[in-house]
């Protein structure tokens, strides 16, 4: 099972604990469904319709530490059966996100993907609010969600 992460920053300075308590409770959203207004420029490049993820190759671990880099932020661990690259002939639910030449699609040249929609909570692992201790822990990284329903 593969696995990715997402970076999440602490745009509105809400607090980071907040931050984990709310996508430990209801997954990552868009920016559309969190109601947040974005730029021309990213709302042409559908960015308010995805959730982006880095994957866990040498690309992609970097271009998330660079993100991780600049602080106020944590990670967020995915693992769900339902995320599925996309390459030069398959379409899979992930697209990648490959700068700024269009909306997210095809193979991730660079370590990124998009999902259009959100990541249920079932399927993420909160740096800082989950641990291997936490109830479930072993069946989320079998790839079957915290409750097991995947």
């Amino acid at each position: 099972m593969k696995e990715y992460t997402h970076v999440c920053i602490d745009k509105n300075n809400l607090g980071l604990d907040v931050l984990r308590a709310d996508i430990a409770a209801n997954g990552i959203q868009t920016a559309e469904q969190r109601g947040f207004q974005l730029a021309a420029g990213s709302l042409r490049l559908e960015h308010h319709l995805h959730v982006f993820l880095w994957d866990n190759s040498s690309m992609g671990v970097n271009g998330r530490m660079g993100i991780e880099s600049a602080g106020n932020c944590f990670l967020v661990r995915i693992r769900w059966n339902h995320l599925t690259e996309s390459g030069a002939f398959l379409s899979g639910t992930l697209g990648g996100d490959n700068g700024h030449v269009g909306p997210p699609k095809g193979k991730s040249t660079n370590g990124a993907w998009a999902f259009k929609g959100s990541i249920p909570a079932n399927n993420c692992y909160v740096e800082g609010f989950h641990s291997a201790a936490t109830n479930g822990f072993e069946t989320w990284r079998s790839g079957k969600g915290w409750n097991g329903l995947g």
